[in-house]
């Protein structure tokens, strides 16, 4: 049987303006990220009619932490710091962003800080940067259009 996956090339990370109709832009050269990471906290919630068996309810849901790669682009208006990822980690800015997966079947939203920024400068290679983005509030999915 042949598979049906999609490989990851041309998935799309995408920075809201604020603005009150929202614009998104792609961040310019992203080599490599993954969609936020969904997990549900839980708690342990066994008592004496338990069985002796531990029970646990879920509690909290977190989107987690994404960590985005890019080919370092000091002067980019996506990356830099007047306008890009950088300026959003100085200013302490939460903004909303898209992950659009590709053929742009299946998209996700979600808000987030702009954590981290580790940039690279090796002397045989090219300059890039790691930027991490802490998921703040709700995940959903939508269909780009």
């Amino acid at each position: 049987m042949t598979t049906s996956v999609i490989p990851g090339y041309g998935t799309i990370l995408k920075r809201g303006d604020g603005a009150t109709t929202e614009v998104f832009t792609a961040i310019a050269e992203v080599t490599e990220f993954n969609p936020p990471e969904i997990s549900l906290k839980t708690d342990e919630a066994t008592h004496h009619g338990s069985g002796g068996w531990e029970e646990h309810i879920g509690t909290l849901l977190s989107g987690g932490e994404i960590g985005v790669k890019v080919n370092w682009l000091p002067s980019d208006a996506t990356q830099d710091e007047e306008d890009g990822m950088l300026h959003d980690l100085l200013n302490r800015r939460k903004g909303n962003w898209q992950a659009i997966l590709p053929g742009g079947a299946k998209g996700f939203q979600f808000t987030a800080l702009v954590t981290k920024f580790k940039p690279s400068t090796p002397v045989d290679k090219k300059m890039s940067a790691e930027f991490t983005l802490k998921v703040s509030g709700a995940v959903s999915t939508f269909t780009p259009s």
